[in-house]
């Protein structure tokens, strides 16, 4: 019993603690802001010599570097001459951005201290125009900026924005991080024709899409693949992982809707065996060879995680499923995307909706031929 009080005595002075923090941080950045900061929106048109432009998102969620494609290829498209470099923190999630239209260089933030002043000279040796942080709160975002050198700063204004920038958009109407980041550029940029757009995009190059082929023939060998294929991800963190008994009962209302249909189970690296039995596995590190298998897919069903938004950005129907989290600002931005959540989150509820997406597909593929 001792050993439980002071456990919980812990756990209430870690939390105390951390609210303290966290205040304390709140107070010093509105400080700053009012001395030094960015606390009103800022529109006003780029520098008309603006060529090199540096995108900043340093954290290591897939989900959160996807929802970078919707501002990278607005940047693209509305800045055709200029060339567009991203740094991020996992060198796994490089070779998703490389291929997108515009981008040049994918900057790998260094783990120590040595490397990461090396990172820091290099950056500033692009001599950069514009650096955009496209998060509102990310104190290594803001800090990458400056030790950049960019001669013009893009984010969102506020109270505690403590950078000072010089193009600055109100805070976002949109809840979705990509969104936002559209957003982003769209209210703090005057006199520029933009074309903006709103959806996930990932573009496997020829090598990820080779690679892609031969995990898909290891899988199937000489089977015949019976459409439709049906992709899914039954894993995600936390409270948003859906429970073994869920996937059981989607499987079950799925054969009696789709009897004909291929199930394939993608697994994280390391994950041995399948959830499901009679389903085909497949597990890909590399994510831009799994982007790539996924295009083979004709629906893709996950619980919100990083495969799910993969799957959107590949170009896949995508069913989301939300436990926890709000598909308001999480959902799979793509073509035929939808999400589940509240009364709707069942095994039949999903189990209809690929259907649906299914025979959707199957009426266009029918249309074309003819």
């Amino acid at each position: 019993m001792g050993r439980q009080n002071t456990a919980v005595n812990a756990t209430g002075w870690h939390a105390v603690i951390k609210r303290w923090r966290r205040n304390n941080r709140g107070r010093l950045n509105r400080l700053l802001t009012r001395l030094l900061g960015t606390a009103a929106p800022r529109r006003r048109a780029l520098a008309p010599d603006t060529r090199r432009i540096l995108v900043v998102r340093l954290n290591k969620r897939l989900g959160n570097i996807l929802f970078l494609t919707p501002l990278l290829r607005t940047l693209a498209a509305s800045l055709p001459t200029a060339s567009i470099d991203v740094l991020i923190q996992d060198v796994k999630q490089k070779a998703l951005l490389e291929s997108l239209p515009g981008v040049g260089r994918v900057w790998v933030q260094e783990k120590t201290l040595t490397k990461l002043f090396g990172l820091a000279r290099q950056l500033r040796r692009q001599h950069y125009d514009l650096a955009i942080d496209p998060s509102g709160n990310s104190t290594s975002n803001r800090l990458a900026m400056v030790l950049s050198g960019a001669r013009q700063r893009m984010g969102f204004a506020g109270d505690t924005q403590w950078l000072r920038l010089s193009h600055a958009a109100p805070r976002p109407r949109s809840r979705h991080q990509a969104e936002q980041a559209v957003e982003l550029f769209a209210e703090s940029v005057d006199t520029l024709a933009l074309e903006c757009f709103d959806t996930l995009a990932v573009f496997p190059a020829a090598a990820a899409q080779a690679q892609a082929r031969q995990h898909w023939d290891a899988a199937f060998g000489d089977a015949d693949v019976r459409r439709p294929v049906i992709g899914f991800f039954a894993h995600a963190t936390g409270n948003k992982q859906l429970p073994a008994a869920w996937w059981d009962d989607w499987c079950r209302a799925l054969a009696t809707r789709l009897p004909g249909a291929t199930l394939v189970q993608i697994r994280p690296p390391g994950q041995p065996a399948n959830l499901l039995e009679d389903t085909v596995g497949v597990s890909i590190a590399e994510l831009d060879v799994l982007a790539a298998l996924m295009t083979r897919m004709d629906v893709f069903v996950a619980a919100d995680s990083g495969p799910m938004h993969l799957a959107a950005a590949a170009g896949i129907p995508v069913v989301g499923l939300f436990q926890s989290t709000d598909p308001a600002a999480y959902a799979p931005l793509g073509r035929g995307c939808i999400s589940l959540s509240g009364d709707t989150l069942t095994g039949t509820q999903a189990a209809l909706a690929v259907a649906r997406i299914a025979a959707s597909a199957q009426r266009g593929d029918t249309a074309r031929e003819g």
